[in-house]
């Protein structure tokens, strides 16, 4: 009886010892449940095995800082991204499109979340026009990437082979610089935009200073940018205790802002909280009306040239400021 015990108890643990090596090599999800063949490629395959384990990590550690994401993508992008996987039965080259799949998605994960620490970030001034400046910030993935911002646009771009300097392509969306300056292109079809590699500065912090509105720029062409007559008319000042005054021609209105500077230009962004004001009619010709009604779409701030640049969300417009008279 005692023999047969023995024999059971090593039966187990020789089982137990062949099957955890097994285990590890096997992807992030059930391959008893894989469905269609690219995921029993992955279960069969230990380098895609090992790429899924890799994109579960990314994952995991992604998801508590998407949690303030609205609307909450990071889930509906990986649902996406999987049957965008299981898509490449079809392609000729079927396990290079799966393991491209992956090292792009672990990229991305990483470089969209800050799961590592980013190389360095760099301004690029582009057409001489505050709305097309170019925030890049690079990270050391696998492949080398960068995350390209213009306005509240954001651009995920891989570097890619090229004959001189670091061309790196997304989307729609390219950036290539070399010896300094880069030629970016943003859009389908878009023009490309000649940029310069601006020196990085220390961002200015706003607490303690106050501006004149003195222009309007809007995205439409046919609107074009509206010149205010009287600056001194609109005001802000940003108080080092978070509290924003404002003049907005015939009324007054306080509330709360909050910047985000960043750390390689004088720029970042901005928000301002809900907006109380006094409720007078202003004279006809004011442009109060359209103030209040873009000051809580605000985003982002540049500081350039001595003056303010506060840009609207979604290209809604830059509104342009310059220091207040004492």
């Amino acid at each position: 009886m005692r023999k047969l015990v023995i024999t059971r108890t090593l039966q187990i643990f020789i089982f137990c010892a062949l099957s955890v090596p097994a285990l590890a090599q096997e992807p992030g999800f059930d391959c008893t449940k894989a469905s269609g063949s690219i995921e029993q490629m992955v279960c069969a395959d230990t380098e895609l095995a090992a790429l899924d384990r890799r994109l579960s990590a990314a994952y995991s550690a992604a998801l508590p800082k998407a949690a303030n994401e609205h609307p909450p993508i990071l889930k509906a992008e990986q649902r996406g991204w999987i049957k965008g996987r299981n898509d490449c039965w079809k392609a000729g080259d079927k396990r290079g499109c799966v393991l491209e799949a992956y090292r792009r998605r672990i990229v991305e994960l990483q470089a969209r979340y800050h799961l590592i620490d980013a190389l360095t970030t760099v301004r690029y001034a582009c057409n001489d026009s505050p709305a097309d400046e170019i925030i890049a910030t690079y990270f050391q993935t696998d492949p080398p990437s960068l995350i390209a911002e213009r306005g509240d646009q954001t651009s995920l771009m891989f570097l890619a082979p090229s004959a001189s300097g670091a061309r790196y392509m997304g989307r729609n969306e390219s950036l290539w610089e070399h010896q300094g300056e880069a030629t970016v292109v943003w859009g389908y079809q878009a023009p490309e935009m000649r940029c310069q590699n601006v020196q990085a500065t220390p961002a200015a912090s706003l607490a303690g200073t106050a501006w004149e509105l003195v222009a309007i720029q809007s995205m439409d062409d046919a609107q074009g940018t509206t010149h205010i007559a009287h600056p001194e008319t609109f005001t802000v000042r940003f108080s080092a205790d978070g509290r924003a005054s404002f003049r907005i021609d015939c009324n007054r209105g306080t509330t709360t802002w909050k910047a985000s500077p960043s750390q390689a230009s004088p720029s970042g962004s901005l928000e301002f909280g809900l907006l109380a004001t006094t409720r007078a009619m202003c004279p006809p010709g004011s442009h109060d009306q359209q103030v209040l009604r873009d000051l809580p779409h605000v985003r982002s701030y540049l500081l350039k040239n001595g003056k303010l640049f506060l840009s609207l969300v979604a290209d809604g417009g830059i509104y342009e400021w310059r220091q207040a008279k004492p």
